[in-house]
């Protein structure tokens, strides 16, 4: 029984008294007052038994004046074989009692929830995490610990089921939650241990699994007591804290390192909270293993962000290696291609002697060797060495018209023979007539292929002034269907194709033509003039 306060009167002068109780566990409040001669019920707290283990009661008695009530009685209705207790009972002015009354609110229920569903929410992001990078199995571990960690606390936020069947399942999941959740903390434990032990880890398992379901609230089950499942896991979780401190001490990570320390923590919380409901500690005290969860949460977001510092640096590391790899291979194939480039180029310079060496040979070296060899026989006239010397002087030009950067232009190729024979053609009382077309390069046409082009078109040119008697020359360049025609044509006499006796220039026009992969055609008649045709192909497989 509690005697009445002396209140403080307030503006209105008569404040109101409220009864309030911290906690009450195994039963319900029940609060009567004395009046008029008898014992009268203020305040019946039976269907709110369930909750009231860990809800602070408050009752509005009334105004605080000199009529009421002197007398309070403050009961607890409990069932006749379950245990009950009852923490100090406070009375007095709402406005005193209130600032109390929501601090134990804020511990006992409030905190709970923050600390579960933080938990829960860096879970869900975890979880989001893992889908994208499934490797990362500890965020998957985490995310299930804040599962279980939420399941383990969902006493502290939901009302709990009326039907005695439906509340001992209810007990059971958050019971066996708790199981789980140690566990879970020693799987991500081991992402950490550079020796993990996977016997022990699936010993573990097989325990918690053994423990969860020989707990059921299901007639035949051993484990039917609550207070025997806690002192269980407490003893298993004390091992496990044991065997994660010593490969702590012999591995020294610092991710390691916490995930311990948060382990012990917890096992102390849970520990306060196993004397809490045993009646070791006084009823007013406040479960502590809720707040575990905030120590397990900073842990872990300590231990990842660690391992995502170090893989970062490691990335980091790995990409400066490769870069300076990297580097190293570049500057190898830049002098690589340097040495190559000089090879080629030396390559090149030796091709391209062998080739002039064999050109002027071929040409200007024969041509001047026949020189000689008639000379000393005294077989030359003036005008026969001024031919000769000008033949040698045209293939020499041609040898060095082939080397002009064209290119591989066929109708600039040409206009340089053009250009250079102009004058000779006018002295010669030639009339020349030039008609191209657009045509595409011919990748084919390198200064060796140009040098035949050359030889060909001065041939037929140098055939005309000697032997055609022709008043007018047309050079044509068109572009066909699959290739390109060279045509010459005069107005010379002409001669009988069919009768006429193949010579060696004729013969050596046609071999060069067969070396450019191209074909010769030759048409003339007597007094109609001679046409060559030359056909050339926009690509070659293979140079001839």
């Amino acid at each position: 029984m509690l005697p009445a306060p002396t209140p403080s009167p307030d503006a209105a002068g008569s404040p109101r008294c409220t009864l309030y109780v911290p906690r009450v566990s195994g039963g319900a409040v029940v609060v009567a007052s004395w009046q008029a001669g008898q014992w009268s019920l203020r305040w019946d707290g039976t269907d709110l038994w369930r909750e009231q283990w860990n809800r602070p009661v408050w009752v509005d008695v009334g105004p605080c004046d000199p009529g009421a009530p002197t007398r309070w009685a403050v009961g607890v209705v409990h069932p006749t074989d379950q245990g009950h207790r009852i923490s100090r009972v406070y009375w007095g002015p709402t406005e005193a009692l209130r600032p109390a009354y929501d601090a134990r609110t804020q511990l006992q229920q409030s905190g709970a929830q923050i600390g579960s569903l933080a938990f829960l929410a860096l879970g869900v992001i975890a979880l989001v995490y893992w889908l994208g990078r499934p490797r990362e199995t500890s965020f998957l571990v985490f995310a299930l610990t804040s599962v279980a960690w939420t399941l383990r606390n969902l006493h502290y936020y939901v009302t709990l089921p009326r039907a005695q069947l439906a509340l001992d399942w209810f007990w059971w999941m958050t019971n066996a939650a708790l199981a789980w959740v140690m566990a879970l903390m020693y799987l991500f434990a081991l992402y950490f241990d550079p020796q993990p032990s996977p016997r022990l880890t699936r010993a573990l398992v097989v325990f918690v699994l053994a423990v969860s379901l020989l707990s059921m609230p299901l007639a035949g089950m051993p484990l039917h007591s609550l207070l025997s499942v806690h002192l269980i896991n407490a003893v298993v979780a004390s091992a496990v804290g044991v065997l994660l401190t010593l490969r702590t001490l012999r591995t020294g990570g610092e991710e390691l390192r916490h995930i311990t320390l948060a382990f012990w923590l917890t096992e102390a919380f849970g520990l306060h909270d196993l004397l809490l409901v045993t009646g070791a500690i006084g009823p007013a005290s406040i479960y502590l293993l809720p707040y575990a969860s905030l120590v397990v949460l900073l842990a872990f977001l300590y231990a990842a962000q660690r391992r995502y510092v170090q893989a970062t640096r490691q990335a980091a590391e790995a990409q400066q290696r490769l870069e300076e790899q990297l580097a190293r291979r570049e500057e190898e194939l830049r002098q690589n291609h340097e040495r190559l480039r000089t090879v080629e180029r030396e390559q090149a310079l030796l091709l391209e002697r062998q080739r002039l060496v064999r050109d002027m040979h071929d040409g200007l070296g024969s041509n001047l060797m026949s020189a000689l060899v008639l000379a000393e026989q005294g077989r030359l006239s003036r005008d026969a060495v001024t031919g000769l010397l000008r033949e040698c002087l045209d293939d020499l030009r041609l040898v060095i018209d082939s080397l002009e950067p064209i290119g591989n232009d066929l109708v600039t190729l040409l206009a340089l023979l053009r250009h250079r024979l102009a004058r000779r053609l006018e002295a010669a009382g030639l009339n020349l007539i030039w008609a191209v077309d657009d045509l595409p390069p011919l990748d084919w046409l390198t200064p060796p292929e140009a040098l035949q082009v050359l030889r060909i078109v001065q041939e037929v040119l140098n055939n005309v002034l000697r032997h055609a008697h022709a008043r007018q020359v047309r050079i044509a360049i068109s572009r066909q269907a699959d290739g390109v025609r060279v045509a010459i044509e005069d107005d010379g006499i002409g001669f009988d194709a069919a009768l006429a006796t193949p010579g060696r220039g004729l013969r050596h026009l046609r071999e060069r033509a067969a070396r450019l992969g191209g074909r010769l055609r030759i048409d003339s008649r007597p007094g109609q003039g001679t046409r060559v045709q030359l056909d050339l192909a926009f690509q070659r497989e293979s140079p001839a």
